[in-house]
């Protein structure tokens, strides 16, 4: 297979009409979704009755519209919560830098997945019941329960400015994955992706953020599963692959030495990898608040379950992805010779060289890329709006909004929150 491919070849490796028009209606349907389910469809809910008692004492953001805008009046569905928990789980930058990884240092790392599912279960069997029987509506308001006001007040404000910064790395991997396929400038793209979560996280509040996830959740699997399956045909089956990836050193499973210096080790992605995403799913914010939009513990701990085996089938198949771009690439690396400019532009460049002349099929990738992207930066601008108005407003200077107030206040600073995210790009 010939891969050094001429600057003239490589101008023309960009998106055709069919992959523009593709791209473009996923994403506006995507956006679709949440305006119609957050803002256009207002039907009142049903209480459950398999709801737990209410503890009155548990804030309630001071109005039942805030509660619905921020919890969906803890009445949310198992199935959407746990596709919107794997939206979050998986950003654009783990779909694109997770082929890079295997591609550049072998598989080691693909044993996450036995991470991933240990952290399930501790969440699930550990964090879940305790916030469950608080009933509390932000991580922090433990820490307040448990030692004191000012440690819940510095923990708020340290996960705002987390997320501050964090946001417009979301925003430029789906930017960068697009500009390498369409040519279309980094700025323009992440301040229009900016602009479209900004609205309809505007509008709908978790249940528009929620609703969307399912949605650019399953864009995402089909594109990852659609790039596998052609690239395994591509490839000529899945001998090849990994036979290739074995010689070129790229199956490794067992590397046990302790070395702190060394980037992936049998220990490092196991007991590394566990505490991170134990750390992350357990008590960040933005796991938190969807686990108690859900009614009852029992159906907090289904959506674990699902958002569990979700993660790591998808997991799975971006390590696998990651193995047959070595398969392709294993003579002649893309970056070496300036086919692209960083790794993570890797998996878009192996996408439109070997099945970029199925019209569409480029568009539906990175459309996945970037509902990885629009799904993690939504659910970012809503959770810090809630930190906002709960742990800081209200919790630690005291101040009682009204509803109306509240609910300014909630939208004015995601509007914020999207100003700065495009602002930092620039940085």
């Amino acid at each position: 297979m010939q891969n050094r491919i001429s600057n003239q070849e490589y101008s023309q490796l960009h998106f055709s009409i069919p992959d523009y028009c593709v791209f473009g209606a996923l994403v506006l349907f995507s956006t679709g979704i949440g305006i119609y389910f957050g803002y256009i469809r207002k039907k009142p809910i049903k209480p459950s009755s398999d709801e737990e008692p209410k503890d009155h004492n548990a804030p309630d953001f001071g109005s039942k519209g805030m509660s619905e805008y921020m919890l969906g009046s803890r009445q949310m569905k198992v199935f959407p919560v746990a596709m919107s928990l794997v939206a979050s789980f998986i950003s654009g930058g783990s779909m694109l830098g997770t082929p890079a990884e295997i591609y550049n240092y072998g598989t080691q790392y693909w044993l996450i997945i036995i991470s991933v599912i240990l952290m399930g279960i501790v969440v699930s069997k550990v964090y879940m019941p305790v916030f469950s029987t608080l009933r509390v509506s932000s991580s922090y308001q433990y820490l307040e329960i448990r030692f004191g006001p000012n440690v819940r007040t510095i923990a708020a404000v340290l996960f705002v400015v987390k997320m501050i910064i964090y946001m417009p790395i979301v925003v430029y991997v789906p930017a960068l994955a697009f500009n390498q396929v369409t040519g279309i400038n980094i700025y323009i793209t992440s301040s229009v992706v900016s602009l479209i979560v900004v609205i309809y996280t505007i509008l709908g509040g978790i249940k528009a953020v929620v609703q969307t996830d399912i949605w650019q959740t399953f864009v995402m699997f089909i594109g990852i599963i659609v790039v596998v399956i052609l690239g395994v045909i591509w490839a000529g089956g899945f001998g090849p692959v990994f036979q290739h990836a074995a010689e070129g050193g790229r199956i490794i499973f067992a590397n046990i030495t302790p070395s702190p210096y060394e980037r992936q080790s049998f220990w490092a992605v196991l007991i590394g990898g566990f505490f991170y995403w134990t750390s992350y799913n357990s008590v960040t914010q933005a796991m938190v608040q969807r686990y108690m939009s859900l009614p009852t513990l029992q159906k907090a701990q289904q959506s674990m379950i699902i958002f569990t085996i979700s993660a790591v089938i998808f997991v799975s198949f971006c390590c696998f992805a990651g193995l047959l771009i070595f398969d392709y690439y294993r003579n002649c690396d893309p970056l070496s010779i300036g086919l692209i400019s960083n790794n993570d532009q890797l998996l878009p460049i192996y996408v439109m060289q070997t099945v970029g002349h199925l019209q569409g099929i480029p568009g539906l990738f990175i459309a996945g890329v970037f509902g990885a992207g629009l799904s993690t930066l939504s659910i970012g601008f809503n959770c810090a709006a809630l930190v906002i108005l709960q742990d800081i407003v209200r919790a630690s200077f005291k101040v009682k909004l009204s509803e109306r107030a509240s609910t300014i206040l909630v939208k004015f600073t995601i509007i914020i929150q999207g100003i700065i995210t495009v602002a930092l790009i620039f940085v």
